[in-house]
């Protein structure tokens, strides 16, 4: 196939998915804005870099979190030392509901959002979702805690949010001493992550719809089509001085070649785009770059 064609064809099945109300319309995602940021002679290395792109709208991730709540009781293994079903289906009727905030809180952190969304679709109660300082004291309480987000990246925002002793204890000394049940809801979550959060919270029942392993990710092309994955590298590596993050922890160790902790990572939702995904999709830029979806 000629690349004019293929590019076309590719652009044409975005515009299909923005049709089909799967993808947003724009200017939240702007495919054909995205490919001419590219030279004539990479245009056709960024479709097959857009044609992986990956989009959850809000009906899809209010999907996925459905299916992650009710995945509690499927009967499969949920982590090292975690609870059996019996168990977590007995604690959640008293269990509290708290968002994962990570290593910087913040009242737009998506962790909040889907707590919201657990009201809205999954119909908590409200006083049953707490803030973390709430849950800190339910957990003391022998409470059982639910945590709630979206992404499981590298592991290690919900490890911060279970390892902080910043109000005096910290759920996971709580639990040391207590044992109250602790599950983590997520959308999705990368088999690395997954694996982190086992070995450092072996007890905490984890509960993920889509896991993502390296065939999902860049370097599953580096497995599959080493020469496809070296000439989208070299084209990650071309563009990447013109990609502007907000974030000053994005400019350290390729992070913004690779996405945070070199995921590499294809997907965003709507509501926002993970840090792992590459960053060429979401980052702005200069020379009138324009990002496919942006992180906000």
């Amino acid at each position: 196939m000629r690349v004019d064609v293929y590019v076309k064809d590719v652009l044409a099945r975005c515009e299909a998915l923005k049709r089909a109300g799967m993808w947003l319309s724009e200017p939240t995602i702007r495919p054909r804005a995205w490919i001419e940021n590219f030279d004539d002679n990479d245009k056709i290395l960024a479709a097959q870099l857009l044609e992986r792109f990956v989009f959850y709208n809000q009906r899809l991730t209010d999907s996925l979190l459905t299916t992650s709540f009710y995945s509690i009781a499927d009967g499969l293994k949920k982590g090292p030392t975690a609870p059996a079903r019996e168990q977590l289906l007995q604690a959640l009727p008293n269990a509290v509901f708290t968002p994962v905030s990570g290593e910087t809180p913040n009242p737009t952190d998506s962790g909040y959002f889907l707590c919201r969304r657990t009201r809205q679709v999954l119909n908590v109660d409200e006083a049953q979702i707490k803030i973390t300082s709430e849950a800190i004291k339910a957990a003391e309480a022998g409470q059982p805690v639910v945590f709630v987000d979206d992404f499981i990246g590298s592991g290690d925002q919900f490890l911060t949010t279970w390892q902080d002793s910043s109000t005096g204890t910290s759920f996971e000394a709580i639990q040391s001493k207590v044992g109250f049940t602790a599950i983590y809801v997520s959308l999705v979550g990368t088999e690395m992550g997954i694996t982190n959060i086992g070995n450092k919270a072996p007890s905490v029942a984890v509960c993920v719809t889509h896991k993502i392993d390296d065939r999902g990710t860049l370097w599953g092309l580096q497995a599959s089509n080493q020469s496809l994955y070296s000439q989208i590298d070299s084209l990650l590596k071309r563009y990447t001085p013109r990609l502007t993050p907000h974030d000053a922890y994005m400019h350290q160790q390729q992070y913004l070649t690779y996405g945070y902790k070199h995921r590499g990572l294809f997907f965003a939702f709507e509501h926002s785009v993970p840090d792992a995904t590459l960053p060429i999709f979401w980052c702005r830029g200069t020379n009138n770059w324009e990002p496919l979806i942006e992180r906000t």
